[in-house]
């Protein structure tokens, strides 16, 4: 599951004290325990996160297919010359990549490498995400003030055609733009690869989608958005009754004098968009007599596991009592999500209407049902 903060009014970190530590994929910066802090992501750390020099990103220029070109031939002082430049305000630089004939991309993006460092410019080439075989021109000041812009061929850039690169600039999206696109005040919450890969627009479109996916640009992205957590049990309970319950209400507020009602998080499924699905253990019906005389077998949802010990009823009415999971297979009745069968010894007396059981699965609780 994802859990991120949709509210923007809130004046202070949320602060979840019912997730042990191993809840978390990424342990915590706070002391450990049974404590985690969630806060709405600022600009600023996107702006850090885009900058990080293992999984940050710059502003790419990816060219066109060419693999239907090798061996690919550049010739001196015809078409072995690519302007480049980082910045709006500086002046193009000449990368002369070395005459030869290339057999395949690998060999001729080791030239373009050497000589963009040649020529001393903070770019890398690298291979396109696209299909085919395709020169991806990357700025290697990554974050949001990258830059990279290529000249057109009548001014010199004579390997852009058959590098298949196309003369323009590209930048980096502002990080406004990734926290308006994944979670917008109020929700819902998408941080998903391809909401993520398609933010921009004009010159820096689709900007994450040419960065290479073993940097994983985008998982760090979307993990600091909305951090990722395992669906323990202790997490699942959270969610329906516990802390992260109270905060995902719409009657929730830190302070009703100074802050409005509204949810403060949202929970996802890991893949970033799905409302993140679970439901509290829910009782269809309560059948007395069944399989044998004396005998309870409950039918709903959720209603436990037979390989953990964490399902305990509850008795009211003509019968009062509370049985564990342990004790109840031991008297040789049965636990499953969609079923538990209690056997007549444990619940003598049980009378329809008038007794009712309710189910209870470690924090989350039924609706008491009336045995019928």
């Amino acid at each position: 599951m994802r859990i991120a903060v949709i509210r923007t009014d809130l004046p202070s970190a949320l602060r979840l004290v019912d997730l042990e530590p191993v809840s978390q994929y990424n342990p915590p910066t706070e002391p450990v325990g049974q404590e985690r802090y969630l806060a709405r992501v600022t600009t600023t750390q996107i702006e850090s996160q885009l900058a990080d020099s293992t999984t940050g990103a710059g502003a790419i220029s990816e060219g066109s297919d060419i693999s239907g070109s090798f061996p690919l031939t550049i010739t001196l002082a015809t078409d072995d010359v690519l302007r480049l430049k980082t910045s709006s305000a500086a002046s193009f630089t000449d990368v002369t990549i070395a005459a030869a004939t290339y057999a395949n991309l690998t060999d001729l993006l080791a030239a373009i490498n050497a000589a963009i460092v040649t020529a001393g410019l903070s770019i890398q080439a690298l291979s396109g995400t696209g299909s085919g075989d395709t020169v991806a021109l990357e700025s290697t000041l990554f974050g949001v003030d990258s830059y990279i812009e290529i000249d057109t061929v009548g001014n010199g850039s004579t390997a852009n055609t058959g590098l298949g690169l196309s003369a323009g600039a590209r930048t980096m999206p502002a990080a406004s733009a990734f926290v308006t696109a994944a979670i917008p005040a109020g929700g819902p919450v998408d941080v998903s690869t391809a909401t993520l890969e398609a933010v921009g627009a004009g010159t820096n479109s689709n900007a994450l989608s040419l960065v290479p996916v073993s940097r994983g640009a985008t998982t760090a992205l979307a993990d600091l958005l909305a951090p990722q957590f395992a669906d323990t049990d202790v997490a699942i309970d959270s969610v329906l009754v516990g802390m992260v319950s109270e905060y995902a209400s719409a009657n929730y507020t830190p302070d009703p004098k100074l802050v409005a009602t509204g949810a403060a998080v949202a929970v996802v499924e890991n893949d970033g968009s799905t409302a993140f699905a679970t439901t509290l253990p829910t009782i269809t019906t309560a059948t007395l007599n069944t399989p044998g005389a004396g005998d309870v077998t409950i039918a709903g949802t959720g209603l436990g596991s037979s390989e953990k010990d964490q399902t305990t009823l509850k008795f009211t009415g003509d019968v009062a009592t509370v049985i564990q999971q342990a004790i109840l297979v031991n008297a040789g009745g049965s636990v499953s999500d969609t079923a538990i069968v209690i056997p007549a010894s444990l619940i003598s007396g049980a009378a329809t209407t008038t007794t009712s059981v309710q189910v209870k699965v470690r924090q989350r609780a039924s609706a008491a049902s009336a045995l019928v």
